[in-house]
């Protein structure tokens, strides 16, 4: 039963788009989707404010959701779930305990001024049953992203490998347990 085992947490699997969002060395951001297409998305001053609150340097690769025009009243807003290039630094190797690390100090020092436009995604330790349930009752969310603390980042992901993370949303799945 994964909700009994520490090494691993939940994330909310947001309805929205998958997001590699870049910083590149000269300032700009760009809004990439998870199979290299450049996303037709204009951000909000809203959104560029909190990306320009986070006062990074050099190039990063940032994995997120981009929540927008998919649920009614939800537009401009990011979850950022994980890091995969800090500073110019390939991040291959890493677990994502360390990873997420990188992202809460990286937060800690923003001068981010609310939590709704630009933010890191929570995380829920055990009960993963009752976090799904709870979840999925608002249309925001699609379900639960469980992933292993130790996991490392690997640069592609072989399909059904589950030892670093795995997905479950509303339809149902034999796949795995709680």
């Amino acid at each position: 039963q994964l909700s009994e085992d520490p090494r691993w947490i939940a994330e909310p699997k947001y309805d929205g788009k998958r997001l590699q969002l870049h910083h590149l060395p000269d300032g700009e951001f760009q809004f990439w989707g998870r199979h290299g297409e450049k996303l037709v998305y204009t951000p909000s001053p809203e959104v560029l404010d909190a990306l320009a609150a986070l006062h990074l340097k050099g190039y990063w690769l940032f994995d997120g959701e981009l929540r927008h025009g998919k649920v009614p009243g939800v537009s401009h807003r990011i979850a950022l779930y994980d890091v995969f290039i800090a500073s110019g630094n390939l991040l291959v190797g890493v677990p994502f305990i360390e990873r997420r690390e990188s992202l809460e100090i990286l937060w800690h020092y923003a001068d981010l001024k609310d939590g709704m436009t630009l933010d890191l995604a929570p995380q829920y330790n055990g009960n993963f049953r009752e976090t799904f349930n709870w979840l999925i009752q608002e249309p925001e969310f699609e379900g639960l992203v469980l992933k292993n603390l130790n996991g490392i980042l690997d640069l592609g992901r072989a399909r059904g490998n589950e030892s670093t993370w795995m997905k479950k949303v509303r339809r149902p799945s034999n796949r795995w347990r709680f």
